[in-house]
């Protein structure tokens, strides 16, 4: 609990504004997006923060540390909250440190960007344009994402096709963390090995305070719509164009029908006829020779926007993508949910096939393309959704998947070493060398609870 000599202490260290004990805003900024998971909404309902605190510089930051390590508060920090595996939710109350007052952007250059932790992706991505750069890789919620929330808790998104996720090399140059101890450090790490225990961290080790992202030479990129029978030869085509390495690519996303009719937008435009599987892309092409690469798999190109009105107006295409899928099938049927499929890319084909013959329409495919580091041309992953039933028809799917050979990430879980993406030792170390109290995020690793 936050006693009243307690909030007076956090409020001289980071004002009145920047202190939140009731109300709303507590309530509003103990969540994330964890309600994309029916499994997870009975689990963390209710669960709440003590106290919301929100400091403008790492100095206060620093400062909120050593009094919520003096008084053995637990921590969980907080960006945005569009997370949605409940890293965001303070299991065991205490405080939650929000980063949206840390939002300057310290250093600007053609090829990194260097910000604070509260910096809006969005805001990046308008900025670097205007030194002929982007963001390399960006969640669909880049308009509220912040940069730290996106490196504890993302992987890729828009941009992946081509640079990969968060892990692979070179696209985290470093982070200045802030550890959580009688007297905490500020750590500035560059070295790749030692940022696998910052990157997917989901908290629990460490406070990212500040991080350099790499930036990508700025694309004039066009949007695309085209349509296709089924998911299947949408996949031929997706398989086509991502072997093409002459057309650079930042989105190729397919969605089988009847997820294009929950996007209001592109049914109001007659972009997306029914029955039909879309492939949403953000591509550097002609549209004449994208309408041939289509035509050659029974496609039709249905709709396209040019680079000038590409995040300025009309559609943004990459609103209906990752888990703004999600979203947008929720919104149109509360009582689905969805899975983060990594298929074998040699068998993707087969084990679409074999699974769909196992659940029938419980599944709806959602694919997007990626690179993996090892890859030289993009392959498809699921972010299928489902038409969810009970735990254990999920979870049946999940077991199912992965006895056909699918690598399933599991998105009804807060424990982060149930991701089979988790950077496993990496983490555990800077577990152990930058939270040696175990405040931070605490409840979140499986491993540690079982001690």
């Amino acid at each position: 609990m936050i006693d009243m000599q307690l909030r007076s202490e956090l409020v001289a260290i980071v004002g009145e504004q920047g202190v939140f004990t009731e109300g709303k805003p507590l309530d509003v900024m103990s969540k994330d997006h964890y309600w994309f998971s029916p499994v997870l909404k009975p689990q963390l309902a209710g669960k709440r923060a003590d106290a919301i605190v929100a400091p403008r510089s790492t100095e206060a930051l620093l400062e909120v540390v050593k009094l919520a390590v003096k008084h053995s508060i637990p921590i969980t920090m907080r960006g945005s909250g569009t997370g949605n595996y409940g890293q965001g939710v303070p299991l065991q109350g205490g405080i939650v440190i929000s980063t949206h007052l840390l939002k300057e952007i310290l250093t600007l250059t053609p090829e990194y960007a260097h910000v604070q932790a509260g910096v809006k992706l969005g805001t990046i991505e308008r900025e670097a344009r205007r030194v002929g750069a982007e963001l390399r890789m960006y969640p669909s919620t880049y308009a509220t994402a912040t940069a730290g929330g996106f490196l504890a808790g993302g992987s890729g998104g828009i941009g992946s096709i081509t640079w990969g996720s968060l892990w692979d090399e070179g696209n985290v140059l470093g982070a200045t963390v802030v550890t959580v101890e009688d007297e905490p450090r500020v750590l500035r790490i560059s070295d790749p090995q030692e940022l696998l225990g910052v990157i997917h961290s989901c908290g629990v080790t460490g406070i990212i305070s500040e991080l350099t992202l790499a930036l990508a030479p700025a694309q004039p990129w066009a949007q695309y719509v085209a349509a296709f029978d089924d998911i299947f030869t949408a996949l031929d085509f997706g398989h086509a164009l991502s072997a093409d390495t002459s057309i650079p690519k930042r989105l190729l996303s397919l969605h089988e029908d009847p997820l294009p009719q929950y996007y209001p937008k592109l049914v109001e435009l007659g972009v997306a006829p029914e029955g039909k599987t879309l492939a949403l892309m953000e591509l550097v092409i002609e549209q004449d020779a994208l309408e041939k690469h289509a035509k050659q798999h029974g496609g039709t190109v249905t709709w396209s926007s040019p680079f000038e009105h590409y995040h300025k107006k009309g559609v943004t295409l990459s609103d209906f993508t990752w888990n703004h899928t999600t979203l947008w099938a929720m919104k149109a049927d509360p009582t689905l949910t969805y899975l983060q499929d990594g298929f074998d890319a040699a068998r993707v084909y087969e084990q679409l096939k074999t699974r769909r013959e196992r659940f029938g329409d419980a599944l709806i495919h959602h694919v997007e393309f990626t690179r993996g580091s090892d890859q030289d041309i993009p392959t498809p992953g699921g972010m299928t959704i489902v038409r969810y039933e009970s735990d254990e028809q999920l979870y049946d799917i999940i077991r199912f998947s992965e006895e056909v050979g699918m690598r399933i990430a599991d998105p009804h879980s807060y424990f982060l070493d149930n991701d089979v993406r988790w950077n496993g030792q990496p983490i555990l170390d800077a577990k152990r060398d930058w939270d040696p109290h175990g405040l931070l995020n605490p409840g979140k690793l499986k491993v540690l609870e079982a001690q």
